[in-house]
Order: C-alpha cells, then structure tokens, then sequence
C-alpha cells in the first residue's frame, strides 16, 4: 500500500512510500485527496493545472508541493487524480489532471488547513522513498 494512516491525537499523520522521489509526491498527493474528498470514484480527468514547487531541501519541496496542491483544491475546486512530474535544478514542474469538486460525489473528507513540519521526515530506503507527514485538519 503506497500509504498508510497513522495514529495521531489531533491532526492526521500518514506514511507513504514510493519506489522513486516523483512517485512519492505523486502518492502524498493521492494521501491528501483520500483526506480532503474521503473515497470516491474515480472519473475521466477533466482539468490538467500546472503545478511548480522548490525547496532547499526534499523536507521544504515535499511540504511546498502539497501546499500548491492544496492551494490548487481550494481556489481551482480541483480533486487531484494523476500527475506528471519532473525534477527541476531547485525543485520539480509538471501537471496535475482531475476533475472539478462535486459536493455529491466529493464531500466525504475533512478540510486540511495546512501541511506541518512538525514530525516531518523523508528518508530513503532500500525499496525506494518514504514519507511521514501531518496534515494539520
């Protein structure tokens, strides 16, 4: 499984692991959406929005890449599906595909306010990347 809920007091705090760096944003995207939108059905792509993130570090990048997205949700009402990503000198461009927010098919998440540095770590493992991160709800 590319990600897991963890057990957290307050906020939800997920692991995602991903065979390479693009992957695992691409599967912290897919983490956020199960947050935001709970399950749905997934659809044809309707919406493909450009997205653009840089960090000094993968901590800063990983956090910046989901804010832009979550950004993206907020005033796009776009419900992320698939990504097309690539590494940039400071960070990575690309495009995110889905489809318009439909209260009736989408409302089954809670709002994430925010990404948090708090308990944050990417690390490289031998079958990849894997991420631990709190999605401040």
């Amino acid at each position: 499984m590319p990600f897991e809920e963890l057990e957290h007091t307050a906020d939800v705090k997920m692991r995602i692991s991903a065979p390479d760096f693009l992957s695992l944003l691409a599967e912290s995207g897919d983490a956020m959406s199960s947050v935001l939108f709970g399950d749905f059905a997934k659809e044809p792509e309707t919406l493909t929005l450009d997205i653009e993130a840089e960090g000094a570090d993968t901590a800063e990048l990983v956090v910046n890449f989901l804010s832009e997205l979550l950004f993206l949700t907020e005033v796009e009402y776009l419900v992320p599906m698939s990504y097309s990503l690539t590494k940039t000198e400071n960070g990575i461009s690309g495009t995110v595909s889905g489809i318009e927010f439909d209260r009736a098919k989408h409302a089954g998440g809670i709002c994430v306010k925010g990404i948090s540095y708090s308990g944050l770590s990417v690390s490289e493992t031998e079958a990849g990347f894997e991420l631990t991160i709190i999605f401040d709800i």
